[in-house]
């Protein structure tokens, strides 16, 4: 087990990364004092039936009691950010703690739930204690580590949000053996963006080893994961509140990707990964279409990865304009003016603010399939 600490004076936490830990998960509350005995578990159906047991049975080992909030089945996990969701946990919170129980949360699964999860600890009393246990590579390698939560809006994605760090990260990379081959290549996206915002040996690890090198290879997948883990804590300890335009370089390829999401109505169609791939392709295109991309060998080797990880190079079925509209919306936004984290050379970026119309538009119909 390898561990990497996120430093933020009195809400520094650990990220354990490792095979099998989850068996091990209450015992590591216990040593860092946990005091609270009553756990609520936040998860979806999906995730529930491979790993919800083994966790119960470790927090009943070691004297935790434990509930379990179900999101709603529905054609897209994304759906369980939503308000309406985020409604009935707070009510099923409210109606544990009201038993007389001091209740801290655990988020089972992945981003959305990480999420949903982490933005209910954030205002339920003014703020408990949450867990991250994540189930899948994004989560582990990004989603989970930082404290940034949210719910999703028809206007746009995560646009209610706060950033509150979780207590403890639990990275068992065996949990990611129940994943569909889809998300194996969702999660990668992530660690692609790592090694171009800051590892340039991280990329060419991924360049070498491709998805299922990397995914067979137990030792290799976990040094893979703690090493992203490792780059998005020293950003996070540097930029915790994103006020210092530090913590902006992981939103990489996010802008175009979100908006890409949020056209397509956080439906089935893209994944996060996929829409962030497209998104760090329209990055590196608007780079060199304003002079900011040094390394010009930079967007093929990109596309070259992307292949290897099952990742699209192009988008279908959504308009420019609807694409435009949400960038629009976007959260990295300031005042009305965007913001672009582009590519300068192999982990090294830049931000821009104030693309023109004509850049993005012209970034965009390239991309479009």
């Amino acid at each position: 087990m390898k561990s990497v600490r996120v430093s933020l004076r009195e809400k520094s936490y650990e990220i354990l990364v490792g095979r099998g830990i989850l068996r091990d998960a209450a015992s590591y509350l216990k040593k860092k004092n946990f005091e609270r005995r009553h756990a609520l578990i936040v998860t979806q159906k999906e995730v529930a039936v491979h790993h919800e047991g083994a966790l119960r049975q470790s927090l009943s080992r070691h004297g935790f009691e434990t509930r379990l909030f179900l999101t709603p089945n529905a054609k897209s996990s994304e759906s369980a950010k939503s308000p309406a969701v985020y409604w009935r946990l707070i009510r099923d919170l409210a109606a544990c703690d009201g038993e007389g129980k001091s209740v801290f949360l655990v988020a089972l699964g992945g981003g959305v739930i990480g999420d949903l999860t982490g933005f209910a600890a954030s205002v339920y009393r003014r703020g408990i204690p949450y867990v991250q246990v994540p189930t899948t590579l994004t989560a582990q390698v990004d989603s989970a580590i930082g404290g940034k939560t949210a719910l999703d809006l028809p206007e746009g994605k995560n646009l209610l949000g706060t950033i509150y760090q979780p207590a403890l990260v639990l990275c068992d990379t065996q949990l990611l053996s129940t994943l569909p081959d889809r998300h194996w290549s969702d999660g990668f996206a992530e660690v692609i963006k790592y090694g171009l915002i800051g590892d340039a040996a991280l990329f060419a690890i991924l360049e070498k080893h491709g998805k299922e090198g990397i995914r067979s290879d137990a030792s290799l997948l976990e040094k893979v994961v703690c090493r992203s883990a490792a780059i998005k804590a020293k950003v996070v300890e540097k930029d915790e509140f994103d006020k210092k335009g530090v913590r902006i370089v992981l939103n990489l390829g996010h802008t175009a990707g979100h908006a890409l999401e949020a056209a397509t109505r956080f439906s089935n169609r893209y994944t996060h990964g996929e829409a962030i791939a497209i998104g760090m392709l329209v990055a590196c295109q608007i780079s060199r279409r304003l002079g900011c991309l040094k390394d010009t060998a930079l967007p093929e080797r990109l596309e070259k990865t992307l292949l290897k990880f099952e990742l699209p190079l192009f988008y279908k079925g959504c308009s420019l304009e609807s694409l435009l509209k949400a960038i629009g919306y976007d959260k990295k936004s300031v005042g009305g003016r965007n913001r672009f984290v582009l590519p300068v050379s192999m982990g090294r970026v830049t931000v821009v603010r104030d693309v023109p119309d004509e850049v993005i538009k012209e970034a965009l119909e390239k991309r479009r399939g």
